[in-house]
């Protein structure tokens, strides 16, 4: 019995072209795009910080993907009041401080939606591809190692 090989393409309807390449995505998938962003002291944050708000945002880009745009905003002005009020226990402790920094995350994560995304506290978060991203840059797509609030 001989065995033949059929070449390439013979399975396919005559006179069908190959599709061309995947186009590439406008959106950066369900947990956006969050990385450390290239900034002065002043608008830094400490790396521990830093690294929270890495983990952080992308989750709650995720999980408000799906949110109508009405419930959004309810939400936003909630975390901009409770920023505003207890924003310094965030920074420094306090009774408030893990509702203060779950307000930021959030903050982040709807800044994230906006053209061009947001960059604050030492983070770029974005949700579609833009120019200028800081995420395009390999040098910031690395977290933040223990040792770099000492440099």
């Amino acid at each position: 019995m001989t065995t033949t090989i059929p070449p390439a393409g013979a399975d396919k309807e005559p006179g069908r072209a190959e599709p061309g390449p995947k186009p590439v995505p406008d959106s950066h998938g369900p947990f956006g795009r969050v990385v450390t962003a290239p900034g002065n002291a002043a608008t830094g944050a400490s790396s521990p910080w830093v690294t929270w708000l890495l983990f952080m945002v992308p989750l709650y880009i995720a999980e408000f993907r799906e949110v109508p745009e009405p419930d959004i905003e309810r939400l936003a002005a909630r975390a901009v009041d409770l920023i505003a009020s207890h924003g310094d226990d965030a920074q420094y402790g306090g009774h408030h401080q893990r509702s203060a920094r779950t307000a930021i995350a959030q903050g982040l994560a709807v800044l994230a939606r906006a053209d061009g995304g947001v960059t604050a506290l030492g983070i770029h978060a974005c949700v579609r591809r833009h120019l200028d991203c800081h995420g395009d840059s390999p040098a910031h797509l690395t977290l933040p190692t223990r040792n770099d609030h000492n440099a």
